[in-house]
C-alpha cells in the first residue's frame, strides 16, 4: 500500500521519538546553567517572527527530536507559540524551544548557521517569545565564543601579539561579567562585545584565542575589569571619569603615544587661518561663535557690539585648557582664541572718541571706519558642545574626545582624537606596539592594565554524549536540488582598465552578503553567489571593498573574493 508524504513524516517522527528515548540518557537534557559556557543574546540577527536554521552539527531539540547534518529548519512565532517547520511536519514547542549540541567527530563542523549566514554559531540555541518577537540566546563554550569575538573587535590582519592581547582582555571581560541570575550574560553588540559567530577564514584571530586558551588577568586576587577601546586618542581615560562609578587603580589616565603614532587611529581636524583678510576664510559657524563672544568685550571698550561692526584680523593663538575632570591631562573644557580685532567706534562731529571712553549720545554720533584695537582680545569657547558642533568634529556619541592644536603654515589645525570610551587597552595602540615596536602580548597588557597579573582559568566545557550512530542515520528528507542562479553581467567597457574580483571565498552552494554600507551590521541588499565577478570601485584599509556590477553597487569583505 502506498504511503502519503504526511504519513511517512508521522512515522519518521515516532521513530525519532522512540530512538531518542532508547538512545539518550539524562545528559541529553543538560541545561545551560549546568555548563561552563557564556550566554549571548543574538540581537544582531534582527529577529521578529521567524528564523531559518541550518543544522551543521549534532543537535537535538527539546530532548525529543534530532535531524541529520545539513538539515534546514524554519521556526516561527505564532499565536499558539513557537512552531518548528520541517518537511511538512509542524512541531509546537510552546513559549520556548532549545537546540542542544552534542559532541561530534574531530574536524567536523558542529554548529548552526542562522538566517542563511555563512558564520557558524557553536553552542546550544534557546529561542523564546519575548514581547511579540523571537529572542535567541546562544550558550557557547568560552573559547569558541571568543573565536567569534576577537576578529570583529580587532581586525584579523592585526599582528598576532595584538590579537593575543585582545583575546585575553575579551576572555577576562567575559568571565568577569557572567550573570547567573539573568536571562543572558552578554549581548552581541558593543554594549558588551561584538560577536558574529565562527568564520574559519579568520585564522589569525582563531590562533590568538587558541594560543592563549584560559589565560586571564587578575588584580588583587580577582578577575580584572578589562575594558578596551578602539582608540584612546593619546591618553587612556579613567573608568571613574568615563562612567562615574568606581575608581579602578589600573584604569587611570596615562599617556599613550603608541595610539597617537598609529596613522589609522581616528582623527578629525579642521583648519583655522592665521591672518584673515576676509571673513569668508573662517568657518561660518566658528565665526558666528567668536563674534558672539567678542560682542560684549568690544561694547565695554566703547565700540559697536553689532557683529557686522566687528572684524577679526588675525588668529594669534589657539589653546585648549582646563580639564573636565581635573588634573593636567584628559578631556579639556575650553578652547581659548587669542585674536587681533578691529571695531567701529562712535564719533561726534567735532571730536573723536578713543577706545575705552564712554559712548556718546547715539542721536549725535556716527560710526567710524574699522580701527584696530591696540591689544589682543582672548575669548574662551566651550569645546562641548560649541566647538565640536561649529567645526563638525564629533567622533563619539559622548563628549569625550581629546583636543590638541598644531601650528600650520597658514594658521592652525584643531584636531579631535579618541574613538570609543578610551578606557583600558587601545586596539590601535596595541596594533602599533606589536607591528612597529615588536611588543609581545604580555608587554602590551602590562602597559594598559598596570599592576595586573596573568593567570589561568578553566574554560573547558564537556558536551553531552554524541548522538548514537543509528540515531544519526534516521532517514532524512530527500534533498531538493536548487538551480544555480544566473550570475549578474558586467558590460565589457566597464571592465576595461578596472580591477576585477571574483567571489570564491565561500562554499560553492552558499552566498556572500552584499551590504548597503561598509559594516557587518548594515542591510544586506543582495546575496552574491560563487563565481560572481565584481568591479572594484574603491578599497578601504579596514578590509571592505566597494564593488559593482551592471545592476547593483555595494560593499563586501575582501577575504571572500579573489583578485584576478
Amino acid at each position: 500500500m502506498h504511503q502519503s508524504k504526511a504519513l511517512r513524516c508521522l512515522l519518521c517522527c515516532f521513530t525519532i521519538l522512540f530512538l531518542m528515548m532508547a538512545g539518550f540518557g539524562a545528559r541529553a537534557s543538560r541545561t545551560a546553567e549546568e555548563s561552563n559556557g557564556v550566554r549571548i543574546l543574538l540581537s544582531n540577527l534582527g529577529l521578529e517572527e521567524r528564523i531559518k536554521i541550518g543544522v551543521c552539527g549534532n543537535y537535538t531539540i527539546q530532548g525529543r527530536l534530532a535531524f541529520q547534518r545539513g538539515t534546514e529548519l524554519e521556526i516561527r512565532l505564532t499565536a499558539q507559540g513557537i512552531v518548528l517547520l520541517y518537511e511538512g511536519m509542524s512541531y509546537y514547542a510552546g513559549n520556548e524551544l532549545k537546540l542542544s549540541r552534542h559532541r561530534a567527530e574531530a574536524g567536523e563542523e558542529n554548529g548552526l548557521r542562522l538566517q542563511e549566514g555563512l558564520n557558524l554559531y557553536t553552542g546550544d540555541l534557546r529561542l523564546s517569545s519575548q514581547g511579540g518577537a523571537l529572542q535567541a540566546v546562544l550558550t557557547s563554550p568560552i573559547e569558541e565564543y571568543l573565536m567569534g569575538v576577537v576578529p570583529y573587535e580587532m581586525s584579523d590582519d592585526f599582528p598576532l601579539e595584538a590579537l593575543k592581547a585582545q583575546a585575553i582582555a575579551a576572555r577576562t571581560y567575559t568571565l568577569r561579567n557572567l550573570k547567573p541570575g539573568e536571562p543572558y550574560d552578554m549581548t552581541d553588540t558593543t554594549n558588551d562585545q561584538v560577536y558574529y559567530g565562527l568564520n574559519s577564514v579568520k585564522v589569525n584571530a582563531i590562533k590568538a584565542v587558541s594560543d592563549t586558551t584560559g589565560i586571564v588577568l587578575f588584580y588583587d586576587n580577582a578577575l580584572a575589569q578589562c575594558y578596551y577601546t578602539a582608540s584612546n586618542g593619546g591618553f587612556t581615560e579613567s573608568a571613574l571619569n568615563a562612567w562615574g562609578r568606581e575608581n579602578i587603580p589600573y584604569l587611570g589616565i596615562a599617556e599613550d603615544r603608541y595610539d597617537l603614532e598609529n596613522p589609522l587611529s581616528e582623527v578629525r581636524q579642521a583648519a583655522v587661518p592665521g591672518v584673515i583678510g576676509d571673513h569668508s576664510q573662517l568657518n561660518p559657524s566658528l565665526l558666528a561663535l567668536l563674534l558672539d563672544k567678542l560682542s560684549p568685550r568690544l561694547e565695554a571698550l566703547g565700540c559697536s557690539s553689532l557683529p557686522e561692526d566687528i572684524r577679526i584680523d588675525e588668529v594669534i593663538d589657539i589653546v585648549p585648557h582646563t580639564t573636565k575632570f581635573g588634573g593636567e591631562n584628559g578631556v579639556m573644557r575650553y578652547l581659548r582664541f587669542d585674536l587681533k580685532v578691529s571695531g567701529k567706534t562712535a564719533e561726534l562731529p567735532d571730536s573723536e572718541v578713543s577706545f575705552g571712553a564712554a559712548a556718546p549720545d547715539e542721536a549725535e554720533a556716527e560710526l567710524s571706519g574699522f580701527k584696530t584695537l591696540p591689544e589682543k582680545i582672548s575669548v574662551d569657547c566651550e569645546i562641548f558642545p560649541d566647538i565640536e558642533a561649529a567645526l563638525n568634529m564629533s567622533i563619539n556619541r559622548n563628549p569625550n574626545e581629546l583636543v590638541r592644536v598644531e601650528k600650520a603654515d597658514n594658521g592652525f589645525r584643531v584636531l579631535f582624537t579618541r574613538y570609543g570610551h578610551g578606557v583600558g587597552m587601545s586596539q590601535r595602540g596595541a596594533e602599533w606596539m606589536a607591528s612597529t615596536y615588536g611588543w609581545d602580548y604580555q608587554k602590551i597588557l602590562r602597559f594598559y592594565y598596570p599592576g595586573t597579573q596573568l593567570s589561568e582559568a578553566d574554560t573547558s566545557l564537556t558536551l553531552p554524549e554524541p548522538i548514537g550512530r543509528d540515531y544519526l542515520t534516521t532517514p532524512g528528507p530527500v534533498p531538493t536540488p536548487t538551480p544555480r542562479p544566473t550570475l549578474m553581467p558586467i558590460e565589457p567597457e566597464k571592465i576595461q582598465g578596472r580591477l576585477i574580483v571574483r567571489v570564491t571565498g565561500i562554499p560553492v552552494n552558499s552566498s556572500l552578503n552584499l551590504r548597503a554600507e561598509a559594516s557587518l551590521s548594515s542591510e544586506v541588499i543582495m546575496r552574491l553567489f560563487f563565481g560572481q565577478e565584481l568591479v572594484v570601485v574603491e578599497q578601504y584599509e579596514d578590509g571592505w571593498l566597494l564593488v559593482e556590477t551592471d545592476v547593483i553597487k555595494g560593499y563586501v569583505r575582501k577575504e571572500y573574493v579573489n583578485f584576478d
